[in-house]
């Protein structure tokens, strides 16, 4: 009889419960774009100071800004810092004298543009005619590293555009930086 009433409050407890009304479904905050955002043409929308410093790890008071070609096709936002950084380059191949040249720390911010599609994005980089690009999984809907110029080819929500930090020497430590900024834009400004 006991064996009976276990099973009889164990067929009652599982038909009563309905869960803790929470779904199983994986919740991420930034894979479908925010469909309100509307980029205002203002690069400075896009990437401020503030977030520059915060990757880069530099003072912001002791940045220099840079927006060169404002309201252009072109435009370009820079953010840099002289941190007395030199890169060694071979002065010419004949005499393998080796030069040290002062090289600033920049973050910068280009070719966004706002009414951009998938397409669009797509024909702009070129994959075909740059077949060193490589993919960026998780920024944006799309994103390609060029190795060779260095930077982030990024598009999300209507909007593309591209990104480089160069605050180090190392290439890695660049690249990992560059990508984490696109991330903060994404997550910050979308």
């Amino acid at each position: 009889m006991r064996k009976y009433r276990y099973i009889f409050i164990f067929i009652a407890l599982l038909f009563s419960c309905k869960g803790n009304g929470q779904t199983t479904d994986p919740v991420s905050t930034h894979d479908e774009p925010n469909p309100d955002f509307v980029f205002s043409g203002d690069y400075n929308d896009l990437l401020t100071l503030e977030m520059a410093s915060r990757i880069t790890g530099f003072d912001a008071s002791k940045a220099k800004k840079m927006n060169t070609m404002k309201g252009m096709m072109g435009e370009t936002l820079r953010y840099y810092w002289e941190n007395g950084r030199e890169v060694v380059k071979e002065k010419s191949a004949s005499n393998r004298k080796r030069m040290s040249y002062p090289r600033s720390d920049l973050v910068q911010l280009k070719w966004v543009d706002g009414e951009a599609d998938l397409e669009s994005f797509l024909d702009f980089i070129d994959l075909e005619a740059h077949p060193e690009l490589v993919e960026v999984n998780g920024v944006g809907q799309r994103a390609y590293w060029n190795p060779k110029k260095q930077h982030l080819e990024v598009y999300y929500n209507g909007v593309s555009f591209t990104l480089k930090v160069d605050i180090s020497n190392d290439e890695n430590l660049d690249k990992e930086k560059t990508i984490d900024l696109a991330k903060l834009i994404i997550t910050e400004q979308f």
